[in-house]
């Protein structure tokens, strides 16, 4: 009898399912490690950058886990238990001439398997599962063999009359089974690309949306590009307890207007300036930071200013920094940059 399940070939599986438990448990860890060592070198100057980095360290990393586990792990793990359930397992012995058909089954959280009839002349023939693994190892159909019997499945086979192997038909149908199961993987793989991204862009939004005595907001009631840019200048001058700058248009808080009623800083146009009127400071007039008859354009390397319209800047009503002088800090260096861009 040629047993296939042998207590050296599950000691095999169960040492394959430690190591590979252990390496699982490193990778998850050291993806946790990037992931923080990630959101702490968050600031204003990188935050657009490491966003997208943040994702695809993210995905790429739960794809290795992903991929150690299913097919690794996963395997290991029950064909591990179902050499265990064959050694345990109480054992019959059948004889007949056997057929080893081309249905082949997944059992779920399990192996899969292959579908045997074996003709012992009694009736119908028997149904009978066989590891797919195995299916080399078999006798060509037609056979007349002993099956040792487990719970259906089978786990030894003896040989008594070889039948004349089809070439064709054998290699054909007795293809050793894949480990490797890209159809199972791919969905996974998918899931947790959308997973990352969601996930990660929480946690990137959490830190980057950070309380707001730390932070300091302007508006633009207009386009700006490479805002992060500005952000990352205007944050080199106003130090602590200043840790995140966010600039945005308008367009950015159309969902969230009281991130625009409680905003440090506001740019507008003239022509906006009655309807945003209650969110500016008390005495507010504006500081000029556009005007196409004097020439003064301040920052407008980052915001474009509609060429016919004159913008002011305005201090917030609802700002945090009203009485800290950092909304007033953050203003001048707005002011500021003009010289700045001329020096360079």
């Amino acid at each position: 009898m040629e047993w296939f399940s042998t207590a050296e070939e599950l000691s095999l599986w169960q040492k394959r399912e430690k190591r590979l438990t252990a390496v699982f448990r490193i990778l998850a860890l050291c993806a946790v490690i990037v992931f923080v060592v990630l959101c702490l070198m968050i600031h204003t100057g990188n935050a657009q950058t490491l966003h997208w980095i943040l994702i695809a360290v993210t995905c790429v990393l739960g794809w290795i886990c992903i991929s150690l586990h299913v097919p690794g792990i996963q395997e290991a793990r029950t064909q591990a238990g179902h050499l265990d359930m064959l050694l345990q397992g109480e054992k019959e012995t059948y004889t007949g001439r056997m057929t080893l058909t081309r249905e082949s089954i997944s059992i779920p959280k399990s192996i899969r398997i292959r579908k045997v009839l074996l003709d012992t002349g009694e009736g119908e023939p028997k149904r009978l599962n066989l590891d797919e693994r195995w299916v080399s190892r078999m006798p060509a159909d037609g056979s007349l063999v002993n099956l040792s019997v487990v719970h259906s499945y089978i786990a030894g086979v003896e040989t008594l009359e070889e039948a004349p192997a089809d070439t064709a038909e054998s290699s054909a149908s007795r293809r050793p089974a894949r480990s490797w199961q890209l159809k199972k993987l791919l969905p996974l793989l998918g899931i947790w690309a959308l997973a990352a991204f969601f996930f990660s862009s929480f946690v990137f939004y959490q830190i980057t949306d950070t309380d707001p005595v730390h932070k300091l907001a302007l508006y633009v009631d207009g386009e700006v590009r490479n805002e992060a840019q500005l952000a990352a200048r205007l944050e080199k001058g106003l130090g602590e307890p200043i840790r995140m700058v966010q600039v945005h248009p308008f367009m950015y808080a159309m969902f969230g207007s009281e991130a625009l009623k409680t905003a440090d800083l506001y740019i507008v146009p003239d022509s906006d300036r009655e309807q945003y009127a209650d969110w500016f400071a008390p005495g507010e007039e504006g500081l000029p930071v556009y005007d196409p008859e004097t020439g003064v354009s301040v920052a407008g390397t980052w915001i474009l200013y509609a060429p016919e319209e004159t913008y002011r800047l305005y201090i917030g009503a609802g700002s945090p920094h009203l009485t800290d002088g950092l909304a007033q800090l953050g203003a001048e260096l707005l002011m500021n940059l003009n010289t700045e861009e001329e020096i360079q």
